[in-house]
Formats: C-alpha cells, sequence, structure tokens
C-alpha cells in the first residue's frame, strides 16, 4: 500500500509523510469503502497532529528518520489488514482497530520528536516514561482505547514542557 522509504531533504520531510498518510487513507477508503467514513474521521485529524510534530522534527538524524517512516509504511499496511479483520466482527472493531493504530502511529511521531530532542532533566524522563507506558499498554490485549487517548494527551503535554525547559544535549 505505501512506497518504500527513500531519502528526502529535511525541509521535505513532513510534506513527504504527509503524503504517505494520504495515499494510505485514499487507499484503505478504497480497499474498505464501507467503513471510509470512519477511516476519514480517524486519519484526518491524525494526519493534522503529526503534521505539526513532523514540522519540528527536521532537525532529526537521517537514520531514526528512515526507521520513523520505514514503522509508519509498515504502521500503515498492517492497518488494512486490521480493518478487514475487524470489519468482520460486529460492534465498533472497526473503531477500536482504527483507534489504535492512530495512538501508535502517532506515539512512534513524538518518540522521534524526543530523540530529536535529546533533552535531559526531570521533563525529559517523565516524557519518556509515559512514551514507555503508552509503548506498553499498546502492546497489552484489550479495548482501552479511552486510556489510550488519555495517554497519549499526557504524552503531548509532557514533550511540549520539555520543549519549552529542557536543555539541548550535543
Amino acid at each position: 500500500m505505501t512506497a518504500p522509504s527513500t531519502a528526502v531533504p529535511p525541509t521535505a520531510r513532513p510534506a513527504a509523510v504527509d503524503q504517505r498518510l494520504a495515499r494510505a487513507t485514499a487507499g484503505l477508503c478504497r480497499d474498505h469503502p464501507h467503513v471510509a467514513p470512519a477511516v476519514r474521521g480517524v486519519l484526518a485529524p491524525l494526519r493534522d497532529r503529526v503534521r505539526r510534530v513532523h514540522a519540528q522534527c527536521q532537525d532529526a538524524e537521517a537514520a531514526a528518520w528512515a526507521v520513523y517512516t520505514a514503522d509508519l509504511d509498515r504502521g500503515l499496511d498492517e492497518l488494512s489488514v486490521e480493518i478487514g479483520r475487524a470489519a468482520q466482527q460486529p460492534g465498533r472493531a472497526v473503531d477500536d482497530a482504527l483507534a489504535t493504530a492512530a495512538v501508535r502511529l502517532e506515539l512512534r511521531a513524538w518518540q522521534l520528536r524526543l530523540r530529536t530532542l535529546r533533552g535531559e532533566g526531570q521533563d525529559a524522563r517523565e516524557a519518556e516514561q509515559l512514551a514507555d507506558q503508552l509503548d506498553r499498554r499498546l502492546a497489552e490485549p484489550g479495548d482501552a482505547t479511552t486510556a489510550l487517548a488519555d495517554d497519549l494527551a499526557a504524552l503531548r503535554q509532557a514533550v511540549t514542557a520539555v520543549e519549552r525547559t529542557g536543555p539541548i544535549r550535543n
């Protein structure tokens, strides 16, 4: 579904990832037309949120950016499979699959941002701990989309605190 990663100049990185997300959204809507409104309802706001994070990650090392985009591509590919499976189940399975995938994809963007900041101090440690906690929660089976969203909101606030107060390591 997604294109392989190629070297992109740092200033073009946010637009390149935004295009990946746009293509993935269009592909998911094409492949799963019965859930297209739900796909757009989750992935459009995700694009907006990660676009802002990506704009702050232009200083990321090329290797870290490559790992991030490869993980993004893999996550988007897996989302198509998850939606196909979830669509065969009754209830809110598709909504839950979309919400969980969106949290996972946004988490990866925030983790990249934390690596780019290279902050030190209590704020940075707390942000890294929140990211690790959310990563562990995503690995657990279960239906906890509200808790995931709450954890993600806490991580956003923590990274903002690092951006305001955290010195940059060299």
